[in-house]
């Protein structure tokens, strides 16, 4: 009984340029991050019996070439960075360059075992919205808890300078800027 097998390319998404490279395969290949550009990829791909395609979420330069991946029936799974790194770590890969990143994406995407269902391109519009109202959500949760939000814990940690609406809670200068939980006011007789 012959196994078979679905031919995996992974795609390192740039500002001007994509880098591709297909899983157990040597051939890569490098074009612009424009229509142009798409339209050789897809040929490429074709000549190569790709079906599934990875791409790794890039602050939205990966989202033109994603929709015209879905528009030509390639199945397509995007991959947020930290589950690229995830792999990479996995398999004890340091080193760090475009060429390297894309055969890594196909190797991911090959490795993939379930494939979900891409969303539906009429929801796009809502998604940049949505993004913020859970971002909002979050930190107004933060502030309940009295815990700091993510966005400000990286912010600390990558050196950049911080907001004052987002005190330190050391030093003995700083603000708060948590409710106080439980306090209870006392007169100076000591009744409530």
């Amino acid at each position: 009984m012959a196994k078979r097998t679905t031919v995996c390319a992974g795609i390192d998404t740039g500002k001007r340029k994509l880098d591709v490279a297909i899983d157990g395969n040597c051939e890569q290949l490098q074009v612009e991050n424009t229509a142009e550009g798409h339209k050789v990829l897809l040929e490429w791909l074709r000549r190569h019996k790709v079906k599934r395609i990875g791409i790794e979420a890039s602050g939205g330069y990966e989202q033109a070439v994603v929709i015209e991946l879905r528009r030509k029936r390639f199945v397509v799974v995007v991959f947020q960075p930290a589950q690229v790194r995830a792999y990479a770590k996995f398999h004890l890969q340091r080193a760090k360059n475009d060429k390297i990143d894309a055969a890594l994406i196909a190797a991911c995407t090959a490795a993939v075992k379930k494939i979900h269902p891409a969303p539906d391109p009429r929801l796009q519009p809502f998604a940049e919205h949505l993004t913020l109202i859970e971002r909002l959500a979050r930190i107004l949760n933060c502030t309940r808890t009295g815990s700091r939000p993510a966005e400000i814990r990286a912010s600390r940690s990558s050196g950049r300078k911080r907001s004052p609406a987002w005190p330190s809670a050391r030093g003995s200068n700083s603000r708060r800027w948590w409710p106080r939980s439980a306090s209870i006011a006392t007169s100076p007789s000591g009744s409530t």
